[in-house]
């Protein structure tokens, strides 16, 4: 009776060790799974980061929506990436808070995109509505003036009208060629250009007599206004642009990759 009880007690304390050194052996291996899930995850995050810089490069180049689409898909897998690290994190407070860092740069990085994107959107839009409008106007009235004292013997009013044509054309230069290439020279060009055309244009309208060229005056200087008010517009957005693209990739992105390198580095440990 007596073996009976202490084998059965030894029994139970067995089943117990082996219950305990189960639940042991259990915990060990799932911080390992884990930590498996984690670098897997963290492995994932690298090659998103590129796409997402890459997606924003080549929107800047080719100006297709494409990227656009693209940008977006890659950002929702990142935001899932950090959401699942968060899960995985739950203990520990620095990786948790370098995952909220990573998520408030990526949401400072969509921003920054999405302004670049609308400010490319307004030039576009002042490209056509203001200066193809306009372009021509520039030269012909000034022309038409310049013919007209020709026709009624003005030399003086002839002379300014031909300095004015000058000067706007030149003008126009400097806006396309600022357009184009970003220079400073451009711009400084620019408005140089500007004061110069409304001064041959007060010129003009204190000389000439003719009632025609009265209202070609008038018409251009309002045309010149327009004209370079869009030109103001579309450069401070360039100037804009070029700021964000630098937030962007000087920045914002190293920020996020170094971020990232931390996580996995450590995660690696």
């Amino acid at each position: 009776m007596q073996r009976t009880i202490l084998g059965c007690a030894f029994a139970l304390v067995g089943t117990v060790a082996l219950t305990i050194a189960g639940v042991h052996v259990m915990q060990s291996q799932s911080p390992s799974q884990t930590q498996k899930t984690t670098l897997e995850t963290l492995h994932s995050m690298s090659p998103t980061l590129m796409k997402l810089r890459l997606d924003v490069k080549e929107y800047m180049i080719v100006q297709d929506k494409k990227y656009l689409i693209d940008f977006d898909q890659e950002a929702k897998r990142l935001y899932a990436l950090l959401d699942t690290l968060d899960a995985q994190s739950s203990q520990d407070k620095n990786r948790a808070q370098t995952i909220d860092a990573l998520r408030r740069d990526m949401q400072a990085f969509d921003r920054l995109f999405k302004a670049i994107i609308a400010l490319e959107e307004e030039n576009a839009k002042i490209e056509v509505e203001i200066f193809a409008k306009y372009d021509a106007l520039l030269e012909e009235h000034p022309n038409r003036i310049l013919f007209q004292a020709f026709t009624d013997n003005d030399p003086m009013s002839g002379n300014s009208a031909a300095h004015l044509l000058d000067a706007a054309l030149k003008y126009k230069l400097a806006v396309a060629s600022y357009s184009l290439n970003n220079s400073e020279f451009f711009l400084i060009r620019t408005k140089e250009m500007k004061d110069l055309v409304k001064k041959h244009a007060d010129k003009i309208e204190l000389l000439v007599d003719n009632k025609e060229s009265v209202k070609r005056i008038k018409a251009f200087k309002e045309v010149f206004e327009t004209y370079t008010q869009g030109f103001d517009r579309l450069a401070s957005n360039i100037q804009a642009k070029r700021k964000n693209v630098s937030d962007a990739f000087d920045d914002v992105v190293p920020r996020m990759m170094s971020r990232s390198q931390a996580l996995l580095f450590a995660s690696e440990k």
